[in-house]
C-alpha cells in the first residue's frame, strides 16, 4: 500500500470515529482530531475555532436522541500530509418528529485535513444545502 492509500484509509477511520463519538454525543471525542487553527463554514453559521464548533453541537444535541451520520458519494484525495474528503451526508436520530423533508435531507460536506506532528488534524469543514437558483431555497432532496 502506498502512502496515499494509507492516508485515505486513515481519513476514513477518522470520519468513522467522529460518527461513533457523535452517536455518544461526546464532544471531546468528536473534536480530538481537530487542529487549533480550525475553521467551519456551516449551514447555520461559521466559526473559527474548535470551541466554537463544540458550542454549535451543544445547541444541536437537544434535537437528537442517538444521532448517526450516513455518508454517500464520498471521495478522498490524500497525500502524505494533506487530505480532502467531500461527500453527501445526513444525520438521523432526531429526538422528536421532524418534517420528513428535513429528517431525510442530505447536506454537502467537505473536510480538509493536515498532518501536524505526525497526526491527522481537521483544519476546515464546510457543510451546506444545495440551493435551487430559481426559487433561492434550499434543495433538501439533492
Amino acid at each position: 500500500m502506498n502512502n496515499n492509500e494509507q492516508s485515505v484509509r486513515e481519513i476514513k477511520q477518522l470520519l468513522k470515529a467522529w460518527g461513533d463519538a457523535l452517536y455518544c454525543k461526546d464532544l471531546q471525542a468528536m473534536h480530538k482530531d481537530y487542529a487549533d487553527a480550525y475553521c467551519l463554514y456551516d449551514v447555520k453559521e461559521s466559526v473559527n475555532d474548535v470551541e466554537g464548533v463544540k458550542q454549535l453541537w451543544r445547541q444541536c444535541f437537544p434535537y437528537f436522541d442517538k444521532p448517526t451520520v450516513e455518508y454517500k458519494d464520498m471521495v478522498i484525495h490524500a497525500s502524505d500530509d494533506m487530505a480532502v474528503a467531500y461527500f453527501r451526508c445526513r444525520i438521523s436520530g432526531t429526538a422528536e418528529p421532524m418534517p420528513e423533508e428535513i429528517a431525510n435531507a442530505w447536506l454537502r460536506g467537505t473536510a480538509a485535513y493536515r498532518k501536524i506532528d505526525g497526526q491527522w488534524k481537521c483544519i476546515h469543514e464546510h457543510n451546506s444545502f444545495p440551493v435551487n437558483a430559481e426559487t433561492m431555497t434550499a434543495d433538501l432532496t439533492a
